[in-house]
């Protein structure tokens, strides 16, 4: 996992480097415009009017991260690009840290192959003040006006198409060097928007590549309902898979931490030695000897802007249900004792799936970075999958910075987490000791679910304990 830490760097290092040369462009009076067709000549906009009309009031609007991704391809259904991509997606794609407010990640690909290495990174922000602009929401309310009120005869009462559909129709490009390594920026004002392509790196034949390819780059008019037209008005099929985007896209970042779903999680509690959630369907059997431990209040939320974001959305989509530790810890006492958290995620919330099968090591790994990205998870080294009891769980071990209770220095402990979905809920046991000797003296607990067999936890903690097969 510490290849996606370094991408991520990697990432925000080249967002910095090419913000020089977008300010400039913000900063001036206007951007070229082409006009996509009118509603009078297509009537695909007459369609979209009537489905505005009657779209649900909290349904989540086109957002900018919206788009379809192949193997060799890339659409922005939002703004209306497309064009191939100068390495293959699969192998190649790296996770984004949570995009600052206003902000948005498309796209993000890096190789890496001896010394050669390049990337792609596609991302976008939201109008400077004074050229205002549609967030997602915004434009749903001129679209819905629009919808309401409009007739498209083309005669003197007729609607203009809003502002927002016009298109620049190409990139701009600059290209900057630092020794070997190259930086090839493209940037479109797009919605009142700055779309920014940075591709880079220092293999001159993935450079040549990428810049013809980004030269054939193809511009559409896009659509409120996610559909695209070229400038004749014929539909356009994109190709691949529908993809919001390497990271979690920032609308739904700031709904969540409005909102804040997780609250709604119940939180249980300890009886007679056992945890339960009657509203979850969960048990959990406390190890002999243990007990739960009071709020850590020694460990306040992050400062810097960023982490603190990624604080707020973890914890808006989260609850922590259960800490416990023994209740007299064994020698040696310089060694921080251990404890195992119980959390609770909402993986809507989060915009997180989960594994479903043995065979989904790649979900697996998604979810692995995710938990990387959000800090308060540690380092993850290695992931599994595995069934016990016919549940299937994903398996992550690593290392976690933490600071033992009472004391002002950190240490890095050890740790295990294992995670299975349960009615709509990720259920994450983060098991921690000192060290891999200590994570195996942990001692045995039980997982119960509504009608099952239980679980042991110490299974999670040694593969070959764990059934070979869903179902088992």
């Amino acid at each position: 996992m510490s290849r996606l830490r370094a991408a991520a760097r990697l990432v925000r290092r080249e967002l910095r480097a090419c913000a020089v040369t977008v300010f400039v462009l913000l900063c001036a009076p206007a951007l070229l415009t082409a006009q996509c067709p009118s509603p009078e000549d297509n009537p695909n906009l007459a369609f979209q009017r009537h489905a505005l009309a009657h779209r649900p009031p909290d349904e989540e609007p086109l957002l900018p991260e919206a788009g379809y991704l192949s193997n060799t391809h890339y659409t922005s259904v939002f703004f209306g690009f497309e064009f191939d991509l100068p390495l293959p997606v699969q192998g190649h794609e790296i996770m984004m840290p949570i995009m600052p407010d206003k902000q948005h990640a498309l796209l993000a690909l890096q190789f890496e192959k001896g010394e050669q290495s390049g990337y792609v990174i596609v991302t976008s922000t939201d109008p400077r003040p004074g050229y205002d602009v549609n967030p997602p929401e915004g434009n749903q309310q001129e679209l819905q006006k629009w919808a309401n009120q409009g007739n498209f005869g083309g005669g003197q009462n007729s609607i203009p198409v809003p502002s927002f559909l016009l298109n620049t129709g190409r990139f701009h490009s600059s290209t900057h060097r630092n020794g070997r390594n190259y930086a090839i920026q493209y940037w479109a004002g797009i919605k009142n928007y700055m779309v920014k392509v940075v591709i880079g790196g220092n293999d001159q034949e993935f450079l040549h590549k990428a810049k013809s390819l980004m030269a054939d780059a193809h511009f559409y008019c896009p659509l409120e309902d996610g559909s695209l037209l070229t400038a004749e008005g014929k539909a356009v099929q994109p190709e691949g898979r529908p993809y919001y985007g390497p990271t979690v896209p920032t609308f739904r970042v700031n709904a969540a931490i409005h909102n804040e779903p997780g609250k709604n999680i119940p939180s249980g509690k300890v009886v007679e030695g056992t945890y339960r959630n009657a509203e979850l369907g969960l048990q959990y059997q406390l190890p002999a000897g243990w007990a739960p431990l009071p709020p850590d209040t020694s460990d306040p939320p992050p400062i810097e802007a960023a982490a603190l974001r990624i604080y707020r959305f973890l914890h808006a989509c989260s609850q922590t249900l259960l800490t416990i530790g023994p209740q007299h810890p064994a020698e040696p006492k310089d060694q921080p004792a251990p404890m195992i958290v119980l959390r609770a995620l909402d993986p809507n919330c989060l915009s997180m799936h989960t594994a479903t099968s043995l065979t989904d090591k790649r979900t697996a790994d998604a979810v692995a970075a995710s938990l990387e990205e959000m800090s308060e998870f540690g380092e993850i080294a290695s992931d599994e999958l595995m069934t016990m009891h016919g549940h299937l769980f994903m398996v992550f071990h690593g290392t976690l910075a933490t600071q033992a209770r009472g004391e002002d220095l950190g240490v890095r402990m050890s740790q295990s987490i294992f995670a299975t979905r349960y009615n709509k809920t990720l259920l994450l046991w983060s098991v921690i000791a000192a060290d891999r000797d200590a994570l195996g003296e942990v001692p045995a607990s039980n997982i119960l679910f509504d009608g099952s067999a239980p679980i042991p936890l110490r299974a999670s903690l040694d593969p070959k304990k764990a059934d070979a097969s869903p179902g088992h």
